[in-house]
């Protein structure tokens, strides 16, 4: 008679398939903490203004108040 012996549970397919997405999820989650704790904020300087859905900084942003009747050195959003 051949006697089948069971294999070690690391030799399974199932629990690894059980292991691993979680195990993942820790891994990513832990990455994304790191990140976000050590990168700093990015802010928008003081002198841009959102035109339409675009971004102008400097110079052309003053011109684009001054073409849109706005002082420019006046704050506002």
């Amino acid at each position: 008679m051949s006697e089948t012996t069971a294999r070690p549970w690391y030799r399974q397919m199932w629990p690894w398939l059980l292991i691993v997405p979680p195990a993942a999820a820790a891994i990513g989650g832990s990455l994304t903490l790191y990140l976000a704790v050590t990168r700093p904020d990015t802010l928008i300087p003081k002198d841009c203004i959102k035109d339409g859905v675009t971004m102008v900084c400097g110079e052309e942003a003053r011109e684009v108040l001054e073409a849109a009747g706005k002082d420019p050195d006046t704050p506002g959003p």
